[in-house]
């Protein structure tokens, strides 16, 4: 095999080996009007107001401050708006055994805050 055809191979196996899988999950959002300061995450720290909290069942510490894109896929699609939200995880939702509970205006980008909850799906 040739020197080009080499370099080729090498150059293609190291863009695969270094590409990363994510799949999205899916489970049900709801929205909270409580700031979430304290954290669980961040203390007294602000994060502003694209922030959610994961449910006990996914929780766990190391998450904090991962970005997740989040998608209203309600069956009943009077319940979404067309849009996704950057959210940054802050907190654990001890209420929210299988969920995700974002902080009102996140909810208010992806789904009408009069269906109080939706179904979700979110990537990191």
């Amino acid at each position: 095999m040739d020197q080009k055809r080499v370099v080729i191979i090498v150059v293609a196996a190291a863009m695969l080996c270094s590409l990363s899988l994510t799949f999205a999950a899916e489970t049900m959002a709801s929205f909270t009007q409580q700031p979430y300061v304290p954290s669980a995450c961040f203390d007294g720290t602000d994060k502003g107001t694209l922030i959610a909290g994961f449910g006990n069942s996914v929780w766990n510490r190391e998450l904090c401050g991962q970005k997740l894109k989040v998608t209203c896929i309600d069956e009943n699609s009077q319940k979404c708006k067309s849009s996704s939200v950057i959210v940054t995880l802050v907190d654990n939702c001890e209420d929210c055994v299988d969920s995700i509970t974002l902080s009102e205006e996140a909810f208010d980008v992806i789904a009408n805050k009069d269906a109080g909850s939706v179904k979700v799906e979110y990537v990191p």
